[in-house]
């Protein structure tokens, strides 16, 4: 009699579990997530001394003074000890002052204040937003009149419509570790829209790295890459119809630094560089909106 008690008491709970299929170790997936931001700061990076400056190694190689592949341009050491940092644009930053381009950081500021760059990350693919090994990164372009705050910086939480000729530059190789995302390298296209005239600038073997914050936006980032010597000529040349002084500052400073992309004539044609960036969480009107 016994077995058949202990039968009747077991056999509702055996059907039950039967009945859903559920046990125990039974994993709901987490539902990967978008998060949109726009950036609220965006300078040049300086070098703490005559061998140390943030960055990234861009070409997978430590050179020093006199290398010929990078035109005789050694590489710094980042502050944390990471060697073979291509940041030529740290040298010459200093030199701005001389050439009368002491104004060049803070147009960056102005135009990013001003809805002329409003520089946006979307980050899609995201289930963990402190350890995600696979998620994909798209650099793209904003429209409109950003609101500030009482600090003069753009607010969180802002919708914008997306910029008719956004560039859309897709980093598929994109990762947060430990609450930091790591993306690249890719080529990034960058619209600007100064005084009313546009530029665009490609920038070659671009990385980006910065802390992610609780609210969906990043700190502490920095946005390196490369850029041809050519498009900053004409940037200048452009500007120069607004004032001539631009264009000879910019030969001024540039001639003579590129440390990439070394042609058969023995040249660099392009200049490595590091922007500190800083960014908010915003949002994007539905697509099927935007102008």
């Amino acid at each position: 009699m016994l077995w058949i008690v202990l039968l009747l008491a077991c056999g509702p709970a055996a059907s039950d579990s039967a009945d859903t299929g559920m046990t125990d170790t039974t994993v709901i997936p987490t539902p990967k997530t978008t998060l949109v931001m726009v950036f609220d700061t965006m300078g040049f990076t300086n070098a703490e001394s005559e061998t140390v400056a943030p960055g990234f190694d861009l070409d997978g190689v430590v050179s020093e003074d006199g290398d010929e592949s990078t035109c005789g341009h050694g590489d710094y050491t980042a502050p944390d000890g990471t060697p073979g940092i291509d940041n030529q644009l740290a040298t010459i930053v200093p030199l701005f002052e001389l050439v009368g381009l002491t104004a060049a950081e803070g147009l960056l500021q102005s135009i990013i204040e001003e809805g002329g760059l409003l520089m946006m990350i979307q980050l899609d693919g995201v289930d963990d937003p402190v350890n995600d090994d696979k998620v994909s990164l798209l650099f793209r372009t904003g429209f409109g009149s950003p609101l500030l705050g009482t600090d003069g910086k753009v607010l969180a939480g802002q919708t914008f419509t997306l910029h008719s000729e956004s560039p859309d530059s897709l980093a598929e190789d994109a990762s947060i570790t430990d609450g930091v995302l790591h993306a690249g390298p890719f080529t990034a296209r960058i619209p600007l829209l100064v005084f009313g005239m546009k530029y665009e600038l490609t920038l070659h073997n671009t990385r980006i790295r910065a802390t992610m914050t609780e609210d969906g936006g990043m700190v502490d980032g920095l946005l390196g890459g490369s850029v041809a010597i050519d498009e900053l000529y004409a940037i200048g040349e452009t500007a120069a119809k607004d004032d001539p002084s631009v264009l000879t500052g910019i030969q001024a400073v540039v001639s003579g630094a590129g440390d990439m992309a070394r042609d058969e004539d023995g040249q660099c044609q392009e200049i490595s560089g590091t922007f500190a960036i800083s960014a908010v969480s915003a949002f994007f009107f539905p697509e099927e909106n935007s102008n």
